[in-house]
């Protein structure tokens, strides 16, 4: 969590004026998972879904044991010691999260999501659910390959899930899971489209 706050205050992120956006895969990152959660609920930010809270949600609402045993595996540990009404109240809020969210901003529509194929249309998703979860938090074909196909519907996107040492594009599509090299990244959008802008000059 003090990773969190530290690239907030990086970033001159004033609670409850700024609005955060997290693009997942906000537990399991050490012992603090809850605390992070009330955090982010209270500073009114919008989190979105990643592989980490499917498992968890797996887990405990439809109590799937291989879920639990390949969670518990990969950081889910701390649940063990945490009191089960307040684990199934945090499971609870998670369900009420979104797979991806749309953004317009600045005269630019941004796709936000846990991952993203190297194929997809904003405006029209799968018609399968297990196709736009394996597509929205779990892929890593387009990190892999390093190639796009396509992306439509938007002017870029902005992903998570890939490790990075540092934040890279892949077509119009942003990567910024930093946290796995030392510490989070925290993204001022207004930056960013002005800097993606400024490039093309």
């Amino acid at each position: 969590m003090s990773g969190l706050l530290k690239a907030l205050n990086r970033k001159g992120f004033v609670e409850h004026v700024d609005h955060l956006i997290c693009l997942g895969d906000i537990i399991d990152r050490g012992s603090e998972s809850i605390q992070l959660i009330q955090y982010l609920l209270d500073i009114n930010a919008d989190f979105l879904l990643g592989n980490h809270e499917h498992l968890m949600l797996e887990s405990i609402i439809s109590q799937d044991e291989t879920a639990m045993r390949l969670w518990t595996a990969n950081g889910g540990a701390w649940h063990h010691d945490v009191d089960k009404t307040k684990l199934k109240s945090v499971c609870n809020h998670l369900l009420n999260s979104s797979l991806s969210l749309l953004l317009e901003y600045r005269g630019k529509k941004i796709g936000l999501s846990h991952t993203i194929p190297p194929s997809w249309n904003w405006s029209s998703s799968p018609e399968n659910s297990e196709g736009t979860v394996e597509s929205l938090l779990w892929s890593r074909e387009l990190f892999k390959s390093q190639k796009q196909s396509s992306n439509i519907g938007i002017n870029f996107s902005i992903h998570g899930h890939n490790s990075t040492q540092m934040p890279i594009w892949i077509g119009n599509t942003y990567h910024i899971d930093t946290n796995y090299y030392g510490r989070p990244t925290v993204v001022n959008l207004s930056n960013l489209i002005d800097e993606k802008e400024n490039s093309k000059v």
